[in-house]
């Protein structure tokens, strides 16, 4: 049997004495030792290489973990959707991310070394200065909202959420700040209630029109009724008769005014009957009193409780009144459907459309949304200029 390849064993009273020359630090005379001794020391020497070879490459493994473990952190810090920051004792900035590269406009070259104070606006400065100095003596986290100034000189609304702290353990002399560009959420915060005051103004303006609409049509024909029936106390008998049928005529035209009126408020047939009956009702009362010629298509009874068919008729009333009053065109198209749990009700016209650039939501339409927002609903817009519009709300079914 060959044993050309297989590794010498020492005895281990010989593997010992190996071990002991190893450690000492005075240089071995290979002449002074035994082959049994040499043979020894070269296995030791090959099982510490092998040792030393196996620790590097564990060592090398753990390196390219830790690598790719950082690049992993520089990635989601680089791309997450929050502007982080680092800033130092002084309160310059030592790192960034790409995100607050972003929100402030500025390369990441040149926010690192200023200082965050240059990005605050003046009326903040003293709220800024007074949170710095906070944070630099405690480790507590601090909220605050800042107005900063981005590069291009449009002014943001910011959320700061800042610790302080060191790895090291030492007193704190750095800042970790959050970002987060609130400017967006305050604009339509802002929208929102201006819709809500607009919506309120609106609603207190269809109360006048209505009051006066009584008081100027239905007020007067009554006005006129009495005089009419006062002089039919007078009038002669063979006059009598024809009096009598003034008077009923007139009291059928004041009949038809106030119902007119009471439909416009809340029609008996969106209760009695249903949303589809309503919305026909409307179209020919939109017809006759503003020319608009509507056709319902695919005439649906939609399952809806009480509320929804309120909210879907007045969103209905409010996008043909639109149609009339904006479109330029005396044609709207009425569509009815049900996809899913949702109702759907299109309000289509071949009118001027939308300019692209044109505000997606008027007060009126964002106060309409906001109303379909609480119910589950939504509104939306699509259209360009020239092309028409078709505005759909989408209100949940009755299960």
């Amino acid at each position: 049997m060959s044993t050309g390849s297989r590794k010498p064993t020492a005895p281990d009273p010989l593997r010992a004495q190996a071990e002991r020359k190893m450690g000492e630090t005075t240089p071995v005379d290979l002449g002074s030792l035994t082959p049994d001794e040499i043979q020894a020391l070269v296995y030791e020497l090959e099982v510490h290489k092998i040792e030393l070879k196996t620790q590097n490459e564990q060592l090398r493994e753990a390196q390219r973990a830790t690598e790719a473990s950082n690049e992993r952190f520089r990635r989601l810090y680089d791309s997450a959707p929050t502007g982080y920051l680092t800033l130092d004792s002084e309160g310059a900035i030592v790192e960034a991310n790409e995100s607050i590269s972003r929100i402030l406009k500025t390369p990441r070259s040149y926010l690192v070394g200023s200082k965050l104070s240059a990005f605050v606006t003046a009326h903040c400065q003293d709220r800024w200065h007074l949170a710095r100095h906070a944070l630099m003596g405690s480790r507590r986290r601090r909220d605050l909202t800042l107005e900063i100034v981005s590069a291009a000189g449009g002014a943001i609304d910011a959320q700061i959420v800042a610790m302080s702290g060191d790895a090291r353990g030492a007193e704190p002399n750095e800042i970790h700040i959050a970002v987060i560009d609130m400017t967006e959420l305050r604009r339509t915060e802002r929208a929102l209630q201006a819709a809500v005051v607009a919506a309120t103004q609106a609603e207190e303006n269809e109360r006048r029109k209505l009051a006066a609409d009584l008081h100027d049509d239905a007020g007067q024909l009554l006005s006129l009724a009495s005089l009419k029936l006062h002089a039919l106390g007078d009038a002669k008998e063979t006059e009598r008769g024809s009096r009598m049928v003034e008077l009923e005529d007139l009291l059928v035209e004041i009949r038809s005014r106030i119902s007119s009126l009471s439909f416009q408020l809340s029609p008996p047939l969106l209760h009695d009957v249903g949303l589809v009956a309503a919305i026909q009702w409307l179209a020919e009362d939109l017809e006759t009193n503003h020319g608009l010629t509507t056709r319902i298509i695919e005439e649906q009874e939609l399952q809806l409780d009480e509320n929804m068919r309120i909210a879907f008729y007045r969103a209905i009333r409010e996008l043909l009144l639109n149609v009339v009053k904006h479109s330029g065109v005396k044609e709207a198209r009425v569509r009815i459907a049900r996809e899913g749990g949702m109702a759907r009700i299109a309000v289509e016209d071949g009118g001027v459309g939308m300019p692209p650039r044109a505000k997606r939501y008027g007060f009126g339409l964002l106060a309409l949304r906001e109303r379909l927002e609480q119910l589950g609903g939504s509104l939306e817009i699509r259209g360009n200029s020239g092309t028409g519009t078709t505005v759909v709300v989408s209100l949940p079914t009755l299960r």
